[in-house]
């Protein structure tokens, strides 16, 4: 039994390419779809097609097969940006995920000390060629789905999104040729396992990060200064992050009046999650 297991999941061959000769995958025929393997680096990569359909059944299959105690799921692949915000080839890390379909929003844990820029994400059904003035947010067509799924089996602080903005929502699939996509990845390649990397220390962590003590101090701050359900999640990364490098010590004692207003609210949410990081 492996120690730890890391799974890229991509969209697309192109995207699965740079990897598969980057860190030496070979094919695994035990699988009718694409499933490439390094048990040396405890490294894989599973192609999902573009789109939730095989998602759920590729997954499922090769979580089923891992003997590993604990495993990641990164999903790296190119996502449509915003003219005004992203430029062409950024790369983000994702810290709010979207589904166009439903209405709750999926919050990865970011918790990896990285210098990549996050961002949030909309999973759309089909692809948005009209310039996509209706977001404010990156596209793609996977993430909801991916988190869904990967979230049954494993603790959400071992699921990470990473996208490069591959256009701005304004191009159809003619202009995707495999060329350009593999060039995106391989141009981030470098920034991409330095993440993966720093990414398997959480992966070794036992057990939840924050104890019942932690959760109780989370949920008195949501009810004294009334956080929206963002601010939450935004705080319980802050909190992970002070735990994991504050093993035993207790979170701050906040002696702040309770909000006036909404603009009040996000300077005493600010002012807590400084008080975490100092």
């Amino acid at each position: 039994m492996t120690d730890q297991m890391q799974c890229i999941i991509t969209a697309l061959k192109a995207e699965s390419d740079p990897f598969i000769h980057h860190l030496e995958l070979r094919r695994d025929p035990a699988f009718n779809f694409p499933c490439f393997r390094n048990d040396d680096l405890g490294i894989a990569l599973v192609g999902v097609g573009v789109g939730k359909k095989n998602i759920r059944s590729r997954i499922n299959d090769f979580f089923r097969s891992v003997d590993s105690n604990s495993i990641q799921f990164i999903n790296v692949g190119i996502a449509g940006g915003r003219k005004k915000s992203e430029r062409l080839g950024e790369l983000f890390l994702i810290n709010k995920i979207i589904d166009e379909l439903k209405s709750k929003p999926y919050y990865p844990d970011v918790l990896t000390n990285s210098p990549i820029k996050e961002n949030s994400l909309t999973t759309v059904k089909k692809q948005i060629v009209d310039g996509g003035e209706q977001y404010d947010t990156l596209v793609d067509m996977e993430a909801s789905e991916i988190f869904d799924v990967c979230s049954t089996f494993i603790s959400v602080h071992n699921i990470a999104f990473l996208k490069i903005v591959s256009d701005h929502m304004d191009i159809g699939d003619n202009n995707f040729d495999h060329e350009s996509i593999r060039s995106l990845i391989i141009k981030r390649m470098d920034q991409i396992m330095d993440f993966i990397e720093k990414f398997k220390l959480i992966g070794q962590l036992s057990g939840p990060i924050l104890s019942d003590i932690d959760m109780d101090w989370i949920e008195l701050n949501r009810e004294k200064y009334l956080l929206t359900e963002t601010q939450v999640n935004q705080l319980l990364n802050s909190a992970k992050r002070f735990r994991l490098k504050n093993s035993s010590a207790l979170f701050p004692q906040l002696d702040i009046k309770g909000p006036t207003s909404k603009t009040d609210r996000k300077k005493i949410f600010q002012d807590i999650r400084a008080q975490l990081k100092a």
